[in-house]
């Protein structure tokens, strides 16, 4: 993976963290949700993993769950995120 993908890949592991932060704090979580959801479905062809179709599965479920799934499926995103060393999987 080369290093903007993966500085990219780390900055969006950032935002859902941030995002579960948000939730937690009682903030405007919904809109920074939408926001992410939005930015990450638009890069389609920058994430092209096979794990992009369990993220965008994942993050559009994120706004019916609760609290302590909420927090789980974040980290499960994050972990999609995670930086592969051997490429596209």
């Amino acid at each position: 993976m080369d290093a903007v993908s993966s500085a990219y890949r780390n900055k969006l592991k950032n935002k859902l963290f941030a995002l579960l932060c948000e939730k937690e704090k009682n903030g405007e979580w919904e809109n920074f949700l939408n926001n992410l959801y939005i930015e990450i479905f638009g890069n389609k062809t920058f994430l092209r993993t096979i794990n992009y179709l369990e993220l965008q599965a994942k993050m559009g479920a994120l706004r019916y769950l609760d609290y302590p799934y909420f927090r789980s499926t974040i980290f499960d995103c994050m972990s999609l995120l995670g930086d592969e060393e051997d490429g596209d999987k």
